[in-house]
This record gives C-alpha cells, structure tokens and sequence, in this order.
C-alpha cells in the first residue's frame, strides 16, 4: 500500500527546496546569531569541513549533481555529451573550488578560535564560563573563574566536582 503523497513534480521539487532552504537558514543564523568566530567557523564547516569533505552540504549538493549527471548519460537527447560535460564541470567548481576557499577561510579562522584550558583543541564550540568544578562544589559564591571550554571538557570538569 503506497502512502507517498501524489505531488506533481513541480510540487514535489518545490517542497524539497523548502526544505534545504530551511537548513540553509538554520546554518547562517547559527552562525550570524553572535559575533563570536566559533559560531561562524562550525557553519563553515557544515558548508565544507576539510577533515570530512563527503559530509557537508557542498558534497551533498555534489552528489545530487553527480547522480543527475549519470541520470543524463542515460537519456537519449542530442546534447547529451555537452550536458554531462557542463554537470561535471558544475560539480567539481562546488566540491572543489568552493571547498577549496572555504578549507583557506577556516586555515585563516581555526587559528583565532578559543583554545579549552582543558584538552588544549581549538574547536568553534569552546567558550569562556565559569568554571564548572568551582560552580559545583560552591554553588553560592559569586566569583568563580572564568575559563574557556569546549562542551565535553565542561561536562567532565562538572561531573568531577
């Protein structure tokens, strides 16, 4: 029994541009929400991360292009040859040559990050807070250190205490 909605085509595309749309802005506003460069440094990353180029969303839109391209090779159409041509060219400027910029803006950024006093990465996720250790163990005194963490070293320093 098919339970899939019956949209037309145009229904169909529109409502999933909606929705890449919606991760789109979901990612900018991630990363705009504050002027702090981890933010805008970990959006980067969801863009293109070096470490892992097949997991952003460049290398998903690539793979759409990719799988649209071979798609076409299989469609009987005059300017077959020209189109395939023009889509592998499309995928490659996105994975690689706007990876590309993105790995130098992050080659630029990673090293203004915070550092966590804890583990000693610089991570966009590591902020400046009281420290969790001293916030346990004396949760009235109002003067506890401020020192930059990232989450995991943050939670470890609490549950420590």
């Amino acid at each position: 029994m098919d339970r899939s909605p019956k949209l037309s085509l145009d229904q169909e595309l529109q409502a999933a541009v909606a929705i890449v749309r919606v991760g789109l802005d979901r990612i900018r506003d991630a990363a705009c929400r504050t002027d702090d460069l981890g933010p805008h440094a970990a959006a980067l990353q969801a863009l293109y991360d070096p470490a892992r180029p097949a997991a952003g969303v460049l290398a998903a839109v690539g793979d759409v292009l990719g799988t649209i391209t071979v798609s076409m090779s299989d469609v009987d159409h005059n300017e077959g040859e020209r189109v395939t041509e023009l889509l592998d060219e499309a995928q490659g400027y996105i994975q690689d040559s706007t990876g590309d910029r993105i790995r130098h803006v992050l080659d630029l950024l990673v090293p203004l990050l915070k550092r966590c006093e804890e583990c000693g990465k610089q991570k966009p996720d590591v902020q400046v807070m009281a420290d969790p250790f001293s916030t346990a163990l004396y949760p009235d005194d109002p003067d506890h250190r401020q020192i930059p963490l990232c989450p995991p070293c943050a939670t470890k320093r609490f549950e420590e205490s």
